[in-house]
């Protein structure tokens, strides 16, 4: 199983890099930094242990679908995805992104499920819930730990996909989300 995860994770990038080079819409940078995050040898395959241990569990989704349209014309349902949030009370990045990634959340439909890593929220996410260590293993296993950091969790599989490490602008955190869906794209993970 771990052999087909590893192919298909290959597949799936190469795949999407070949996409989005012939589509002119990607950017060699952001598309190298969302590889390099991108490791779900310890993200995907922990799903059981991440609901054990407190992680965003399977939800079912709302009646009605809250499409996002990608940037090459597809559509993914945000009901099927939730955005974890990696944040520390004292993080001045994480002063300046948080509320960004609450207002985007509102804007498009989206949840957050805020972690903290010193034990205190912010402005943004005030009721942030402090990280278990097993937790930490399952979303950073070979990346290192910064904050803010966000991932994408499908809520009926629980696979984690990293969309980003540091704060961005709006703008610049949808077009992230929009490249982490396009890379999923050659799975077929929840897309339309």
């Amino acid at each position: 199983m771990k052999n087909n995860l590893k192919n298909t994770t290959k597949t799936a990038i190469k795949t999407a890099a070949l996409l989005l080079t012939l589509s002119g819409m990607g950017h060699g940078g952001t598309l190298d930094e969302v590889k390099s995050l991108w490791d779900p040898q310890g993200i995907s395959g922990a799903s059981s242990a991440s609901r054990r241990d407190g992680a965003p569990h399977a939800v079912t989704p709302a009646s009605q679908p809250r499409w996002f349209r990608l940037s090459n014309g597809r559509q993914v349902d945000l009901r099927d995805w939730k955005v974890v949030l990696f944040m520390q009370g004292k993080c001045p990045y994480c002063h300046k992104f948080d509320p960004v990634l609450k207002q985007l959340a509102t804007q498009y439909g989206f949840s957050v499920f805020p972690y903290t890593i010193d034990g205190q929220g912010d402005e943004a996410f005030p009721e942030a819930l402090p990280v278990p260590p097993e937790v930490m293993q399952t979303f950073f296993p070979n990346i290192p730990v910064a904050t803010p950091t966000t991932f994408l969790v499908n809520v009926n599989t629980l696979a984690a996909y990293p969309v980003l490490q540091g704060a961005t602008d709006a703008q610049g955190f949808m077009a992230r989300v929009d490249t982490v869906f396009q890379m999923m794209g050659a799975t077929g993970n929840g897309q339309h």
